[in-house]
Order: C-alpha cells, then sequence, then structure tokens
C-alpha cells in the first residue's frame, strides 16, 4: 500500500511539474500564430508541430490528471472516503470539480483548435483557429492551476 502511495505522490508532483511544458507549448504556438498572422506567412510543418506537441503534451496532462482525480488524495472519491461532503468543503470542490471539468474544457478546446486548422485551406485562417481557441484553453488553464503561490489551493476568485 505503501508503495501505492508513493506512486500517487510521484505522480502528483510530475503533473504539477508537467504544467510548465504544456503552458510553455501552448505560449509558443500561439506567439507563432500571432506572428504568421502579423507576417501573412504561409502554414509551416515547424507550426504544425509546434500545435501538435502542445495538443499532445496537454492530452498527456489530462491523462495524468484523470489518474490523479480517480486515485489520488485530493480527487472525486477522496472526500467521499473520509465521509466528508465534496461540494461543502471548497478546497474539495475544487480539485474534484471546477479544476478537473475547466481542464476537460480547455483540452477540448485546444483539440478543436488543432483539428479546425488542418481543415482550413488559407493559411491565415489555420493560424487564426490555432490562435483562437489555444489562447482561450491558455487563458482557462492558467485560472484554475493550483499555483503553489496563491492562497486557498489557487484560486484567483
Amino acid at each position: 500500500m505503501a508503495k501505492f502511495f508513493s506512486m500517487i505522490t510521484g505522480l502528483t508532483h510530475l503533473h504539477s511539474s508537467f504544467r510548465y511544458v504544456v503552458l510553455l507549448l501552448l505560449v509558443l504556438a500561439i506567439i507563432d500564430a500571432v506572428i504568421s498572422i502579423a507576417g501573412d506567412k504561409t502554414y509551416r510543418k515547424q507550426s504544425k508541430m509546434l500545435a501538435l506537441f502542445a495538443l499532445i503534451f496537454s492530452h498527456i496532462q489530462l491523462l495524468m490528471g484523470s489518474v490523479l482525480y480517480f486515485l489520488g488524495n485530493r480527487g472525486a472519491f477522496a472526500s467521499l472516503l473520509e465521509g466528508a461532503s465534496t461540494m461543502s468543503n471548497p478546497e474539495a470542490r475544487f480539485f474534484a470539480v471546477e479544476h478537473m471539468l475547466a481542464m476537460i474544457v480547455a483540452i477540448a478546446l485546444i483539440t478543436v483548435g488543432y483539428s479546425r486548422s488542418k481543415k482550413q485551406e488559407v493559411d491565415k485562417k489555420k493560424y487564426a483557429s490555432i490562435l483562437m481557441f489555444y489562447s482561450i484553453a491558455l487563458l482557462l488553464i492558467f485560472v484554475m492551476i493550483p499555483w503553489p503561490f496563491m492562497k486557498d489551493f489557487g484560486r484567483w476568485f
């Protein structure tokens, strides 16, 4: 049992650290889209790969978060096992409902943005799809991350 909790602790740290990779890739993809739209550039393989890596890494992050959601000490069932009500506990509600739901929406936006960019014929529209969907997803992710420097488990409100 101790090995299981050690694995969960390791996965929690990995999930927490991996956010910086996801955020960096999203920011780079957005900056690339802005520069390319402003410079009226053709859709390059590097741009497609950057957007793809942002998509892949965000999905990996969601997968790690999903494992933690069901098996971790802050997920959906953790407060039920302790006998507490998830919805009446702000921290438990944040991790069990708000954080997970917002991240699923954000990853869906990234997926839609990437898929729409692949289907567009005009290069500017490809970049515009990435810019719009990735930016909204980045904002949502940024707001719903439990930042270590924020009091009350990372909430902005």
